[in-house]
């Protein structure tokens, strides 16, 4: 499951490209540390399409010790794998994929993404965003629709990263699990789950108008129970996928 911010950011990219998330406030001291960056570009815009080489079934088989050929392969914005036997599953992915004009121009874009929000700086970020949908002419009723659907459903929630050492250049950790990483002007995240699987939704008693509800509410619960695994196994990934490179 996606964490509200996520799910945020990659409405943003759609929507808006890479100008994404804004200011990261840290001003001169960004500055000097973008001095010492390349203004050269490893790896080019291409790769934004080759996901599922990045992240193979093979990678995950050896990450995860399931077998390769029994994991599921979806292509949504990236690439990811589920598999499921008994009571385990294995869910692992990438998304997010991009190669920024230089090593500077990601790790800008890379501090902006992962800068920990209260929830009163994201509720007035995601007001920012629909006020933005609201002034895209190109974009057609539908998907703004669905858009600021979303947006409401994640609601206002604060969200905070934690540095990840030994992965890339730079990697940090959501509240869920999600890992961000850059790898000089490659961005990226992975998230990733070994676990049981969630448990059945109870729906007895409960009326059609309250099922979103209490559907809602189950999954926020198996979210916060199975993020510090996710974060685990996340940065098992992550790590996985930058010694591919």
């Amino acid at each position: 499951m996606s964490h509200p911010y996520q799910l945020i950011i990659i409405i943003i990219f759609l929507v808006f490209g890479l100008a994404a998330c804004g200011d990261s406030g840290n001003g001169d001291a960004e500055s000097a540390s973008a001095s010492a960056l390349s203004d050269e570009a490893r790896f080019d815009s291409d790769i934004r399409k080759n996901g599922c080489m990045l992240l193979t079934a093979k990678l995950v088989s050896a990450t995860f010790d399931v077998p390769a050929d029994k994991l599921r392969q979806m292509k949504i914005l990236g690439c990811r794998y589920d598999w499921g036997h008994e009571n385990e599953v294995v869910e692992a992915g990438i998304s997010m994929i991009l190669a920024h004009k230089s090593e500077e121009s990601a790790a800008r874009w890379f501090g902006n993404a992962t800068k920990s929000k209260t929830a009163e700086e994201m509720k007035a970020e995601m007001a920012k965003v629909t006020k933005r949908l609201d002034a895209k002419a190109k974009l057609d009723t539908k998907a703004k629709s669905m858009a600021k659907g979303i947006l409401g459903a994640v609601g206002s929630k604060a969200v905070n990263f934690e540095d990840i050492a030994g992965v890339g250049e730079e990697a940090r950790v959501n509240d869920d699990g999600s890992v961000y990483v850059r790898v000089d002007n490659l961005t990226f995240i992975v998230s990733a789950y070994k676990g049981a699987k969630a448990p059945r939704l109870d729906l007895k008693g409960v009326d059609l108008k309250q099922m979103a509800v209490v559907a809602k509410e189950s999954a926020t619960q198996w979210a916060s129970e199975t993020a510090p695994q996710r974060k685990k196994d996340g940065t098992r990934l992550a790590r996985a996928i930058v010694e591919g490179l």
